[in-house]
């Protein structure tokens, strides 16, 4: 299933879906969100529509009041329009039992990610960025550059649409996109978005090796040796498992440990840092987002 947005990356993403799936044996199905955020958002469906008709292709669509959602939800714009549109495409996709939904995301939109992260603060696993394939998400394009995109659609003579808010200034992305990003280009070389994008992807197997070894430390932490049988601790890590592994290490286990109980949301590196310094001190409460209340004691980092 693709997300198509009428924008030059979903449509050739969508249009090249579609010239392979005979070769490929491939079925594509479409779907396209209107989040009522611009006025040109019913001139993208009906471009949408009459695109997946000349590709014969069906196409699902849908609105969102995503203005509502971030009033509800007490977040910015652009969070309540990606939750929007997660919801939307898993649901389109659940309908059509698609293996994978594919997203239009290429090489710039991953240097643009890794850099905006960057400033923000973001620790490794935020600076590697897009995943390739992440669960049913699956980037087809993530190595290749807008300007191969354009040019493919320029030599294909398929026609797109133009978001006016991509040239909106006041969004952190497009001032990225449009000044920062040129600006180093033309101080270092032509090929800073492409080096970019390959740190990005060396990040993103330094992270998925330490995911690997956060989560076998993350089951010795849960349980204790007791006659050579490892005996199951509910809601509760062992501290010292904890302390004996490196630091980068350890704070990937309290992570991976609060999705589970209750997610990460406005979990920060400060509430990771806290808890495992609790675990230094071996007693201690800490507060945590979502009404969740962290307690070591006994040597166990336990949540009330």
């Amino acid at each position: 299933m693709v997300a198509l947005s009428g924008g030059p990356d979903s449509t050739a993403l969508l249009e090249a879906l579609a010239s392979l799936r005979r070769e490929r044996g491939l079925v594509v199905v479409a779907a396209h969100l209107d989040h009522r955020l611009r006025p040109a958002s019913r001139a993208d469906a009906a471009f949408c529509e009459d695109l997946c008709r000349s590709l014969d292709l069906p196409l699902e669509t849908g609105r969102a009041d995503v203005k509502a959602r971030a009033r509800r939800d007490k977040q910015g714009l652009e969070a309540a329009a990606r939750a929007e549109r997660h919801a939307f495409l898993r649901r389109v996709a659940a309908k059509h039992r698609a293996a994978a939904i594919a997203l239009g995301h290429t090489l710039d939109d991953q240097a643009e990610t890794l850099l905006l992260r960057l400033v923000r603060g973001a620790g490794g696993d935020g600076l590697a960025s897009m995943r390739p394939r992440a669960g049913d998400l699956f980037r087809p394009l993530l190595a290749v550059s807008r300007a191969e995109v354009l040019d493919h659609l320029k030599r294909r003579r398929q026609a797109f649409r133009e978001d006016e808010s991509n040239r909106d200034p006041r969004h952190e992305r497009n001032r990225l996109r449009h000044d920062w990003l040129p600006g180093l280009e033309r101080a270092f070389h032509g090929r800073v978005r492409a080096h970019l994008a390959a740190t990005a992807e060396l990040l993103a197997r330094d992270a998925e090796a330490l995911d690997g070894w956060a989560r076998r430390a993350l089951a010795q932490a849960r349980g204790t040796r007791e006659g050579g049988a490892s005996v199951q601790v509910e809601n509760g890590l062992s501290c010292a498992v904890l302390l004996r592994r490196p630091e980068a290490v350890r704070s990937r286990v309290v992570r991976l440990w609060l999705a589970e109980h209750g997610g990460l949301a406005d979990i920060g590196r400060v509430h990771v840092e806290t808890l495992l310094a609790l675990c230094r001190e071996g007693r201690g409460r800490f507060a945590l987002p979502g009404g969740r209340e962290a307690q070591v004691k006994g040597g166990r980092l336990r949540l009330l």
